[in-house]
């Protein structure tokens, strides 16, 4: 699949985990997509690379990011997942350590 596909359905999937179930006008789907945007480059920038497009626990911390910044709550999920984020950091430290030696 594309990347864009990807997206699409990436975007869908977030949006019935907020149970969005009308149509969305355009600029409640820009804010939608925004906040994904912003929450995969978050994540990123904590953890390093991530597969938002599997069932990961990237994921799921990225739907549960929309959540709280949809809520307008994003310090709220910094205090709340907080550990799981330095979780998923140091292994992600241990792989790339022993991928490399």
């Amino acid at each position: 699949q594309s990347p864009v596909n990807d997206m699409d359905e990436l975007f869908e999937e977030i949006k019935t985990y907020l149970d969005i179930t009308w149509d969305m006008t355009a600029a409640e789907e820009k804010k939608l997509r925004g906040s994904i945007k912003r929450g995969m480059a978050y994540l990123e920038g904590k953890i390093g690379r991530c597969n938002f497009y599997e069932d990961t626990q990237e994921k799921a911390l990225l739907m549960d990011y929309c959540m709280y910044e949809r809520a307008g709550q994003f310090p709220e999920f910094v205090n709340n997942y907080k550990p799981e984020i330095i979780s998923l950091q140091m292994n992600r430290w241990r792989e790339n350590a022993e991928n490399q030696g």
